[in-house]
């Protein structure tokens, strides 16, 4: 009874205490005071509220908190004292404060006893996505008892879950598009080499001029052709596993870089600085994924649209010993934040919230499965170096 005495007893005002009306330390002091009066049983259940990893509240009928679980702190980074005794209506994303307050009305009001609900959730670092539930406390006061439920890392694993659903997908079609686009493809080469050949024929019935004009129109078509063909050729060989066996490093990277050329030419240009000669051990298909997932994050990491001159991504490989070959991929993106960074290669990481890029915990786990290791270092403002170190072929 003690705890439904605190409850009914407490109005809160903190800015200007009346009569009948207790400041918020005046409330911390009372509960204090009570708890030591409470019974067996709900000494239990007090303990109980505090030991579960959702977050146990109540509220009074004014819709004020009265009681936070400890876990409240670790769930949004806010202790206990600074919101007890807040609406916790005001704790809402304002986005989802409407619905919250209806259902918390529906319940005072006796319509309904009680209610599920996912909402976001304001956190010292950024809204957390959680899912309330409320009950109608047996008191019949409307009061209310509930609980937060932390449901941000399954939101993200969800949304992982439906990309990776649908990349593989994608890779069950390509091959076929790959094959319905390359027959064309060959027809249109086999053409054009026709009409280069044949063009000696006409060439004295036609100005030199107009000929070297049909000359240099067909040697673009041939050009656009060959390298949309080579560009089906990395889609197909993307797929496709390949065994273990010496790469050249230098060589992937052109193919990654042709790959996401028409993604990195609204934001910046592709600069290659490549020194290292010797091979590296591993798979093929499973490094150009990995080197792929970090030119991809670098690329995303330049703004879409500005300086495509002074923005750039960098590929860097070196010889480090005898023993190693180093690939470096820079970029001058926005940077990563330190309290980030020891965060990047986990399976949810994403630096970039409202544009999730490609998962750099992949890219950890098949540099590791080939013996190497990656690091990343970063500057906010200035952009970010991922290094991946991988063993040498000598």
């Amino acid at each position: 009874m003690a705890y439904q005495e605190l409850s009914q007893a407490i109005a809160f005002n903190a800015e200007s205490p009346t009569p009948g009306t207790l400041s918020r330390m005046g409330l911390l002091a009372l509960a204090a005071s009570l708890r030591s009066g409470l019974s067996a049983d709900a000494l239990r259940y007090h303990f109980l509220a505090e030991q579960l990893r959702e977050v146990v509240f109540h509220l009074d009928g004014q819709g004020n908190l009265t009681f936070l679980g400890s876990t409240w702190t670790s769930l949004t980074g806010l202790t206990v004292e600074d919101v007890l005794g807040q609406p916790l209506v005001e704790m809402v994303h304002p986005e989802d404060r409407p619905r919250v307050q209806a259902l918390l009305d529906a319940i005072a009001a006796r319509v309904q006893a009680s209610f599920r609900l996912e909402l976001r959730l304001l956190a010292s670092g950024g809204p957390r996505w959680v899912e309330l539930a409320a009950h109608s406390s047996p008191t019949g006061q409307g009061e209310m008892l509930g609980t937060l439920s932390d449901t941000t890392e399954r939101r993200q694993l969800q949304a992982c879950l439906q990309q990776s659903d649908r990349l593989a997908t994608l890779g069950m079609l390509v091959p076929g598009f790959a094959h319905e686009m390359n027959n064309p493809l060959a027809f249109m080469l086999a053409n054009l080499e026709y009409l280069l050949s044949s063009m000696g024929d006409v060439a004295g019935a036609a100005p030199a001029s107009q000929v070297a004009e049909w000359r240099e129109a067909i040697g673009e078509v041939h050009e656009g052709a060959e390298r949309l063909r080579q560009l089906i050729g990395h889609l197909r060989s993307f797929r496709a596993e390949s065994e273990q066996g010496p790469v050249d490093v230098n060589t992937l990277l052109d193919t990654v870089g042709q790959m996401v050329s028409s993604m990195l030419r609204s934001r910046g240009r592709l600069v290659r600085d490549y020194s290292a000669q010797a091979l590296v051990a591993g798979s093929e298909s499973g490094l150009r994924q990995a080197l792929l997932n970090l030119v991809l994050h670098a690329v995303l990491s330049l703004p879409d649209g500005e300086d495509t001159e002074r923005n750039e991504v960098r590929l860097v490989t070196r010889e480090d010993g005898a023993s190693r070959v180093v690939v470096e991929v820079h970029d001058t993106g926005a940077g990563i934040p330190p309290e980030q960074l020891p965060h990047v290669f986990e399976p949810l990481f994403t630096a970039r919230e409202a544009r999730p890029g490609p998962a750099l915990s992949v890219c950890r786990d098949i540099v590791r499965a080939l013996g190497g290791s990656i690091t990343v270092t970063s500057s906010v403002g200035r952009g970010t170096v991922f290094r991946v170190t991988l063993p040498r072929v000598s």
